[in-house]
């Protein structure tokens, strides 16, 4: 729960949001791990997306390969850690790297495990898909503003260049994403 506070805080106003992250090796660790969290959820969104899909067409739902959905998921979750590395680089900003990692592996799991739960209440609760699109769309849209407020909170980067960089890190995912829809539809 600590580490939901640290999210709050770093895409909020809050002065001292760094203490809710543990930068040390142990603490990025455990926030590389936590990302672990992001596959049950999202096998959830895939699964929902497809039920609803198959439900519209009058199909049966397909079933998706888990190792492909591993190899996407993998690609897409550490493309930010291949993005972000090589942007401290040219930018001279190593020392807070560690920070920018815990701060946005961390976001990504809550933002997941909330998009798993509302997947999981279509599912299991009856709610309509409705909810679970429009919960999608706002994730999908909110990840670009959260990174935005990160590499200026975490890396202390301005305003005009973290948008450049979180541009960048967006692309740089959705790039992953696609080349692994691509390689899944052949």
């Amino acid at each position: 729960m600590k580490s939901l506070y640290g999210v709050l805080g770093a895409v909020g106003t809050w002065p001292d949001w760094e203490r809710f992250f543990e930068i040390e090796r142990g603490g990025m660790m455990r926030s590389f791990l936590a990302l672990l969290l992001c596959y049950p959820a999202l096998w959830l969104v895939q699964a929902g997306i497809e039920a609803e899909r198959a439900r519209v067409l009058g199909t049966d739902a397909p079933q998706a390969s888990v190792g492909l959905f591993v190899a996407i998921i993998t690609i897409w979750l550490l493309s930010f850690t291949a993005t972000a590395g090589a942007t401290a680089m040219l930018l001279g900003r190593t020392e807070r790297l560690p920070l920018w990692f815990a701060a946005r592996n961390w976001s990504l799991v809550w933002l997941c495990v909330a998009l798993g739960a509302v997947f999981a209440a279509i599912r299991w609760l009856g709610l309509p898909f409705a909810i679970g699109n429009g919960a999608l769309f706002a994730a999908y849209l909110g990840l670009l503003p959260i990174d935005i407020r990160l590499a200026m909170r975490a890396m202390g980067l301005p305003l005009g260049t973290a948008v450049l960089v979180a541009c960048v890190i967006v692309s740089t995912s959705l790039l992953a994403l696609r080349s692994g829809v691509q390689l899944a539809l052949g």
